[in-house]
């Protein structure tokens, strides 16, 4: 079983690899409003899995719903390069989840693909 301690780690790196990855949003009407959301999602998962550091579970289905929408965001914002870096930003979020919940020894997850993704994310919602 994951540590608390571990859990707060993998929520902190949410927050700090992509609580910055959708603040200006360039472009068209539909990829501003799309950014905007994924911005609003990444808020909803961090304030929510703060909430749920004693359930890994419950943080795991909260970053696996996150996921789910950040993709659906992705594709609404009509941008490829959007999509392509909400779609990243989501599979590392659902690696993030799958961690919590596997079996072994406790083990720090890798969160390079998770501030990576968030970058590219800004990127691209500032292009």
């Amino acid at each position: 079983m994951r540590t608390p301690g571990m859990r707060i780690t993998v929520v902190g790196a949410v927050a700090a690899a992509l609580a910055l990855s959708a603040t200006a949003c360039g472009g068209s009407e539909q990829k501003k409003s799309a950014c905007d959301k994924l911005q609003q999602t990444i808020a909803n998962v961090n304030k929510t899995g703060m909430s749920q550091i004693g359930d890994p579970n419950a943080l795991a289905a909260t970053y696996a719903n996150g996921a789910k929408q950040m993709r659906e965001e992705g594709k609404d914002s009509g941008d490829d390069g959007v999509e392509k870096a909400a779609n990243a930003a989501a599979a590392a979020m659902d690696e993030l989840g799958k961690s919590l919940t596997g079996g072994g020894a406790p083990k720090m997850p890798d969160t390079t693909p998770l501030t990576n993704a968030g970058r590219d994310l800004k990127t691209a919602c500032d292009g």
